[in-house]
Parts: structure tokens; C-alpha cells; sequence
């Protein structure tokens, strides 16, 4: 078994995207585990980000990946709104007692079931800008047994993994995602309104007007409406006419 020590010594000097998956995955299996698979991002999964997604995954049944995204499935999945909520790592089998679980969040679950995962790990990793990921980590039929210093290192070590795969992809990170509601109301911000006006005008409450101000400032790294607007308008996210 490969020591927390041993891998931060490896992905220290790891420079290859495929060198470091293959180092990651070392590590998970050496831990026990049988399927791994991690998902990049930045900010929230949405409808037109899919192509922009990075998914890797290893041991998962054939066809599972494929049909989650051909089908959609992904844009259902309640892992990462859990694992936004929480700091600490959880087991799929947990998922149902964590939270009210929507009806197409359930056909997710249920199609995880079919394929017969067992059970697994939903590890959350954060980046700068937003640039996200979960890894999402397979043992089979019996739930291991773990510490919460076993736990903790397999946080780490996917985390060590994440920022490593982040300082060797920068150019994932131009261009700033924005959800279609975060561009409309930058573009709002853009014409002069005030929160408050623009909760009016798309029918909405100021606390979630409030709510994507503070996403819009986070991803353009900004703290100012008019500076928001000019990085906005200069990165093609406002319409020069507003």
C-alpha cells in the first residue's frame, strides 16, 4: 500500500496529464479500490458544458460512462451538489439519508444499481476559479471499513491530484464559464441596474440575484460591479450594446 508521503512525492515531480492519471489511479488501488473515475469542471455541470467536461475513468463497467453522458444522466446526478455542501468525503450507499433526493435523482441512483457498482466514494476537490472536480471511487460489493485518517489521506491524494492536473491544463481555464442566467445578469450589471432591479425585471428573489452577483464576481476575480462589467464586456460575456 502506497503511503500518503510516497504520493506526494510522486506528484511533485509528475509534468504529463496521463503520467499523473496513472499515478492517481496507483495510489486509489492500492488502497483497495477497484474502479476510479474523475471529473473536471468549472463551476456547476451544465446542459452546454458537457463538451467542456473532462472525465477519465478506470474499471467501471463498459458502457456506463457513455450512457451517463448520452443519456444525459449527468445533469441528474446528486453527487456534486452534495459534495458542495460538505467538506469531507461520503459513500454512495449514504447518499439517500443525506438528502431529499428529486425524482430524476433517484433514476440516476437506480441506473448506478443496474450496472451493479457496489459500493464507493465520492471524493470533492476544489481549484482556483472555480475549477472544480469530484472523484468518484469504486470498492465493489463490501464498504471498506476506513478511518477517519484513512479518509483523510484519500481526500488528500485526490486533491494533490486536482491541483496538479489544474498547473498542467491553464488553458482550461480561459475564457470564464457563466451559466446563462449568470451572463444575463452581468448584463444587467452591465446596463447599470441594481440588484434589487434586476430581481424585478427576470422575476426572481434579490437573495438569488445576491447569490450570482457573488459567483459572477468570484469568476472574474473582482469585487466591483464596474470592474465586473469591463471584464465582462472585454471577454465577450456582455453584449457591447448594453
Amino acid at each position: 500500500m502506497m503511503t500518503i508521503q510516497e504520493q506526494i512525492a510522486v506528484v511533485r515531480d509528475i509534468s504529463d496529464t496521463d503520467v499523473l492519471w496513472t499515478a492517481t489511479r496507483d495510489f486509489f488501488f492500492s488502497r483497495g479500490a477497484q474502479m476510479i473515475a474523475y471529473r473536471h469542471f468549472v463551476g456547476r455541470p451544465e446542459p452546454e458544458s458537457l463538451d467542456r467536461m473532462t472525465v477519465v475513468a478506470e474499471g467501471f463497467p463498459e458502457g456506463l460512462i457513455e450512457k451517463l453522458f448520452r443519456e444525459r444522466l449527468v445533469l441528474v446526478n446528486p453527487i456534486p451538489d452534495l459534495a458542495s455542501r460538505t467538506a469531507d468525503p461520503f459513500f454512495w450507499s449514504d447518499i439517500p439519508s443525506m438528502t431529499e433526493l428529486l425524482e430524476s435523482e433517484e433514476a440516476f441512483l437506480e441506473t448506478l444499481r443496474e450496472f451493479r457498482l457496489g459500493d464507493g466514494l465520492a471524493i470533492q476537490v476544489f481549484g482556483p476559479m472555480s475549477r472544480n472536480g469530484i472523484f468518484n471511487v469504486g470498492f465493489g460489493e463490501t464498504r471498506p471499513a476506513f478511518g477517519k485518517r484513512e479518509l483523510k489521506e484519500l481526500q488528500l491524494a485526490g486533491q494533490l491530484s486536482h491541483l496538479a492536473y489544474i498547473r498542467m491544463t491553464p488553458n482550461r481555464a480561459n475564457g470564464t464559464r457563466m451559466t446563462a442566467r449568470e451572463r444575463e445578469i452581468l448584463e444587467w450589471i452591465a446596463r447599470g441596474k441594481s440588484n434589487s432591479v434586476i430581481a424585478d425585471i427576470l422575476g426572481i428573489s434579490v437573495h438569488t440575484v445576491d447569490t450570482h452577483v457573488r459567483r459572477i464576481f468570484r469568476k472574474l476575480e473582482v469585487n466591483d460591479r464596474t470592474t465586473a462589467a469591463v471584464k465582462g464586456l472585454g471577454a465577450g460575456l456582455v453584449n457591447s450594446a448594453a
